[in-house]
């Protein structure tokens, strides 16, 4: 006697365990995908860091440049005297 879910098989139908599988091939796929990108976005942020002369690590230098702009209107000039 075959089960339902093998009828489902059979009949041309996916069973769930099939369904998940694909499902996470799919979003392992999106993964390496986006950090591909984010490899190659780093790789010419580091470019155009040495270009202007400011080698170091890319995480660094983009936590400091954001500090900058987030603290830029606290900035106060220098009184001469």
């Amino acid at each position: 006697m075959a089960t339902s879910s093998s009828k489902r098989i059979s009949m041309g139908g996916k069973d769930q365990t099939r369904l998940r599988i694909e499902r996470m091939e799919a979003e392992r796929e999106e993964r390496r995908r986006i950090m591909q990108e984010r490899k190659l976005e780093r790789e010419i942020e580091e470019q155009r860091n040495i270009a202007a002369g400011n080698p170091g690590d890319v995480d660094f230098i983009g936590l400091v440049r954001k500090w900058r702009e987030d603290h830029s209107s606290d900035a106060k000039p220098l009184e001469s005297g």
